[in-house]
């Protein structure tokens, strides 16, 4: 798949292998996390905004995309931020703004509360957060992850469009984005992979952490589709008031999917971020 820009590259983080999508040359480091049942390519439109003003790593979470997670490896998402953190160890970066979609969202979450001194800034859209999780159509999947670890690809290829394309404000846009969101699924054993994710979902983390949010001292923007029927948009105005200094953007033509739905407001929310904390690019 060719990327609009940028490269693709797997790296060995703490003896796993993590597939990175990586763009842009100088400027402070931004990591991009995406959420369920996407990959790094859902920052397919966001990164090519943002590649002049930073350099950009879109991870495929643990599990995900092109990063495999062995028997044994957690991945809800408490263990999906301590991968990160490995992986800001391996790039050799003290800190990076953070910007996490859906359970990306919770993730980055986790990090500026139990790690602030890696965060320098965040953005979450459209993220998990308190109790709203899972989501509806992501607990019906849960109930039945015994029948989708056992579906035939194309079966599971219907299931995941069947429950995608109603997420997307723009369904002009919809299309190409969620054949890059299913295609690692439809792989051998992706039925198997997804329903372990599944089982993983579960808002007991983002319910620890939820009590530390008050305490955040760092540039916030919460940006957030007021179409989404998944994550309500009270929860974004939640958090948004529960971080001092959090700055919330409505974005009344968005769905769940506000990076394929509106790519500009997301970039610009980053941009803002990158301006408030003023973080710099790491010593060569």
């Amino acid at each position: 798949m060719e990327l609009p820009i940028g490269r693709t590259e797997t790296i060995d983080v703490a003896g796993r292998p993590r597939n990175v999508w990586r763009a842009g040359d100088s400027g402070p480091l931004v990591l991009l996390v995406h959420g369920i049942p996407t990959n790094h390519t859902l920052w397919w439109d966001v990164v090519p905004r943002l590649h002049e003003h930073a350099r950009l790593v879109a991870v495929d979470m643990l599990g995900y995309g092109g990063s495999p997670a062995p028997a044994g490896t957690g991945v809800d998402i408490a263990s999906q931020a301590s991968a990160l953190l490995d992986l800001l160890d391996t790039l050799g970066e003290e800190r990076a703004v953070v910007v996490g979609h859906d359970l990306g969202g919770g993730v980055t979450q986790i990090l500026a509360t139990t790690a602030p001194q890696r965060v320098a800034g965040a953005v979450v859209v459209d993220g998990v957060c308190y109790d709203g999780w899972p989501v509806p159509g992501i607990k019906a999947l849960k109930l039945a992850w015994p029948v989708l670890e056992r579906l035939p690809a194309g079966a599971l290829e219907k299931v995941l469009r069947t429950a995608l394309r109603p997420l997307f404000s723009h369904q002009d846009r919809a299309g190409q984005a969620v054949d890059r969101f299913v295609a690692p699924w439809l792989e051998p054993g992706g039925g198997s992979r997804l329903a372990r994710h599944l089982r993983a979902a579960d808002s007991v983390y983002t319910q620890a952490v939820a009590p530390f949010l008050p305490r955040l001292d760092l540039p916030l923007e919460v940006v957030w589709g007021m179409r989404d029927s998944q994550m309500k948009p009270r929860y974004g105005e939640r958090l948004a008031r529960d971080v001092p200094g959090a700055n919330l953007t409505r974005v009344d033509d968005a769905n769940h999917f506000v990076p394929v739905d509106r790519p500009d407001v997301v970039a610009d929310a980053v941009l803002r971020v990158l301006e408030r904390s003023g973080v710099t690019s790491r010593s060569e």
